[in-house]
């Protein structure tokens, strides 16, 4: 059994990417994580990020599939999937034997598993630049909290900074502990372990109780839907939805 393990984020697995290619191996598993104890006759090969190596790889996927193949490969290295990495590796195998017709093989196991994971980060995405609720605090600064599937937060920054340009905020990923900050002059994703609960403003409090009560008084019970309801807002969103929340 070979175990790739690597850091650094992207350019650390295409790294790793890089070498399995220039070794002409094909590892059982890569992985960025640290391994206390590797399987009884496995080898465990470390590979050190290197952006050379990474830029390599990105020419080779740019000169087949252009750009939007570079921004894919950014997609699915988000994904939550715990395969990522192998599927990752083998659809770029894929890429480099066959070009820009890998995008017609659909009956291609690593082209579908590589589809599925930019389809289900790309539809998050979506889904959390409507879904996504800011609080204003007493500080003026504009808060948002989200647990997401996949690694989606830098994904979300540039769409904020340009809807709210002229408005500081900061957008919390619950599951992963990454801070998005915006000073309305430049973006950042941060990690930390420190959990930020910034007071609401009093126009912020009084406006979530009017929005609690306009939705509660619009609803009618009769007439009420679960189900469809369901289809339109998933119940894992709803945590973090104003209208959801008990009344203070």
């Amino acid at each position: 059994m070979i175990i790739y393990q690597y850091s650094g984020g992207l350019d650390g697995f295409l790294s790793a990417v890089f070498e399995a290619y220039r070794r002409r191996q094909l590892p059982d598993l890569f992985t960025d994580g640290e391994i206390l104890e590797p399987p009884l006759q496995s080898e465990l090969v470390t590979i050190l990020p290197d952006e050379a190596k990474a830029l390599r790889i990105e020419k080779g996927i740019h000169a087949r599939l252009g750009i939007s193949g570079l921004h894919q490969l950014s997609y699915a290295y988000a994904s939550c999937d715990p395969e990522r990495n192998r599927k990752l590796f083998y659809w770029i195998l894929s890429v480099f034997k066959y070009g820009a017709e890998v995008q017609k093989r659909f009956h291609d196991s690593n082209v579908m598993n590589f589809c599925d994971m930019t389809a289900r980060v790309t539809l998050e995405i979506n889904h959390m630049m409507g879904f996504l609720r800011f609080a204003q605090s007493k500080e003026g600064l504009y808060c948002a909290e989200f647990s997401p599937d996949n690694n989606i937060l830098p994904f979300l920054m540039p769409h904020f900074t340009t809807r709210f340009s002229d408005q500081p905020f900061l957008i919390f990923d619950r599951k992963r502990n990454l801070y998005g900050l915006y000073n309305c002059t430049e973006w950042k994703v941060l990690a930390s372990d420190q959990r930020i609960s910034p007071e609401l403003s009093e126009p912020e409090t009084m406006f979530q109780s009017l929005w609690k009560e306009y939705f509660r008084s619009v609803s009618i019970a009769a007439r009420e839907n679960r189900k469809l309801q369901d289809s339109y807002l998933p119940r894992r969103y709803r945590v973090f939805l104003t209208e959801f929340q008990n009344t203070p």
